[in-house]
């Protein structure tokens, strides 16, 4: 009798610590940090305060011809560019499928904002996604 009440303790100890168990989360986790800092592009994303649900923003490299893109503000987008120089320009917000007035910019290494104008050139640099951060017209 002993022995079974010992045998099912032991069985109960060894489901339970099988079963909270997080080690397959915790490498997933990993794995999901990993990818996301080898992205390497451009994301547009609301300032506090502002509502913007689309975006869409054209881009040269050097010069060759200008491609058109668009992103969705309401969840995490991003555009996935080769390193190197980029013109945007013709950026343009949208709230309910109308155009609205903004500003938008881009935070330095030392959390200073650069503004992003309508023909400015920005470095999507390797490994990096360029955040730029849209909001009011003041």
């Amino acid at each position: 009798m002993k022995k079974r009440i010992v045998y099912l303790l032991c069985s109960v100890v060894l489901v339970i610590s099988a079963s909270c168990s997080k080690d397959k989360e915790e490498v997933s986790l990993v794995n999901g940090e990993a990818k996301i800092s080898n992205d390497t592009g451009i994301s547009f994303a609301n300032s506090t305060g502002f509502s913007a649900d689309y975006v869409t923003f054209k881009l040269r490299h050097g010069t060759g011809a200008e491609k058109e893109y668009g992103q969705s503000l309401k969840t995490y987008s991003l555009t996935s560019l080769e390193q190197g120089p980029r013109t945007i320009y013709q950026v343009e917000a949208f709230n309910d499928g109308e155009q609205i007035s903004f500003k938008s910019f881009t935070y330095n290494e030392d959390g200073s904002k650069n503004e992003v104008k309508s023909t400015s050139i920005i470095e999507i640099k390797a490994n990096e996604v360029l955040q730029i951060v849209l909001e009011d017209v003041e």
